[in-house]
């Protein structure tokens, strides 16, 4: 016998459930005690530890605790106290943890974050065991949490990085907005690379380019821009910018894109007629 015991009745409820589920599997008797407690019972209390509880605790963990651990990591190691921002990090953590921010660099090198959960698990649990798992999550995974300390790390940086680059784009949007307009309408056509034409479908030489460059501007400004593409438009504003791509999710035609709004109209790459 194993008897569980949670923060609160819904904690219970939640582990009880998730046992429930599998436990035909395992010939196993699942009871709720003491409102925020489970007990469980085997007729092979080892094989329900390796194949049931084991497996459903570190589920458990990762699905409803985690995000909590990482707030906690947030708060009081690294002192982010804003919500908003907790929010922006955690989710930029939680992409990570899913492979979706795989162009990140380095992120495919961050540690498993299951093994020491099981690993802690399988040391500690045995049968004719109680115990509380708030208390077990507290004492026993320094290893997991250390692990999620990493992501929260990369997670920080991205923000950070994210940050400055919303920085950067308003500048520039606030720049082009304001200036008054060289060339009324740039069509920028995506193959390999980005090349602009006039409004009459004429291209433009990257030496025409430069000459439309703001030097002053692009000196005083904090972060990096393209000086092939990107100070040429923001330094031309043009009113009107028809981009022909078969790939909108390119680096630079978003940035485009975010300087510029409205202002740009996304066609796919047949529609140039070039």
């Amino acid at each position: 016998m194993i008897e569980i015991f949670f923060n609160s009745p819904h904690e219970a409820e939640t582990v009880h459930n998730m046992l429930d589920h599998e436990r035909d599997k395992w010939k196993a008797e699942i009871v709720r005690i003491k409102e925020h407690g489970i007990q469980i019972e085997s007729n092979d209390p080892g094989e329900m530890i390796n194949v049931l509880l084991i497996p459903v605790i570190v589920r458990y963990i990762l699905k409803y605790k985690e995000s909590h651990l990482m707030l906690s990591i947030l708060k009081d190691k690294f002192f982010f106290q804003e919500p908003e921002e907790q929010q922006q990090i955690i989710h930029i953590a939680e992409a990570i943890i899913e492979g979706e921010r795989s162009e990140i660099p380095n992120v495919d090198q961050l540690p498993q974050r299951e093994t020491p959960i099981y690993e802690a698990l399988a040391d500690f649990i045995r049968p004719n065991l109680s115990f509380a798992l708030p208390s077990f999550i507290k004492f026993r995974l320094h290893q997991y949490v250390e692990r999620l300390y990493k992501y929260i790390e990369v997670a920080i940086e991205e923000y950070k990085l994210e940050q400055e680059y919303q920085t950067f784009i308003q500048s520039l949007r606030d720049y082009a907005m304001n200036r008054e307009t060289k060339v009324n309408v740039l069509h920028i056509v995506h193959e390999k690379e980005l090349t602009v034409y006039n409004e009459h479908f004429a291209e433009l030489s990257q030496d025409e380019l430069m000459k439309y460059i703001d030097r002053s501007f692009i000196h005083q400004h904090p972060m990096y821009i393209d000086a092939s593409l990107l100070a040429p438009l923001v330094s031309i504003a043009p009113n009107k910018i028809h981009l022909y791509t078969d790939s909108p999710d390119f680096g630079m035609i978003r940035t485009i894109q975010n300087i510029f709004l409205e202002r740009v109209n996304i066609y796919p790459r047949k529609m140039a007629g070039i």
